[in-house]
C-alpha cells in the first residue's frame, strides 16, 4: 500500500520529538492552515519551495516526498535498512537479510532498534546544528 503525502508528513513531524503543526508551519514558512491541509490530504500538491523546505526540516529526501505525492512510496524512509551507512560488514549483512525474515516479533524488534538508532542519529545532528 502506498504511503500518502499526508501520512508521510504527519509521521515525519511526529518523529521530530512530537513537533506541533504550528511549529512545523513556522519552520517551513507556510501557514498552519496550509500545513493542516497537507496533513489532512486537502492539499496534495504543495509548491516545490514548500516541498524543499519540508524535506530540509523533516530530514526527508525530496524524492521521497515526490514519491508520496505520486503514490509510489511504499515504505517510510526511516524503515529502509539500506538507508544506513554501515561500516561493519557483519551489521550490513544482518540488515540486508532483515527483509527476508518472517513477519513476527523478532523482525519487529530489529526494526524498532533500527528506528531508535536512526532517531538518535537525527537528534544528535539537530543538536549539533543548533550549537553552530
Amino acid at each position: 500500500m502506498a504511503i500518502t503525502l499526508a501520512c508521510l508528513v504527519t509521521e515525519a513531524r511526529l518523529r521530530m520529538d512530537g513537533m506541533s503543526q504550528r511549529r512545523l508551519a513556522r519552520a517551513v514558512g507556510c501557514s498552519p492552515e496550509n500545513l493542516c491541509a497537507i496533513e489532512k490530504a486537502r492539499n496534495r500538491q504543495p509548491s516545490p519551495d514548500l516541498i524543499a523546505s519540508l524535506a530540509r526540516t523533516l530530514d526527508l529526501a525530496v524524492e521521497d516526498i515526490y514519491a508520496a505525492i505520486a503514490g509510489t512510496l511504499r515504505q517510510f524512509p526511516w524503515e529502509r535498512a539500506g538507508a544506513l551507512d554501515l561500516k561493519d560488514p557483519e551489521l550490513e549483512l544482518m540488515f540486508r537479510h532483515l527483509d527476508s525474515m518472517p513477519d513476527d516479533e523478532p523482525k519487529e524488534r530489529v526494526k524498532a532498534f533500527i528506528r531508535f538508532t536512526l532517531e538518535e542519529r537525527c537528534k544528535r545532528r539537530r543538536e549539533a546544528e543548533k550549537q553552530q
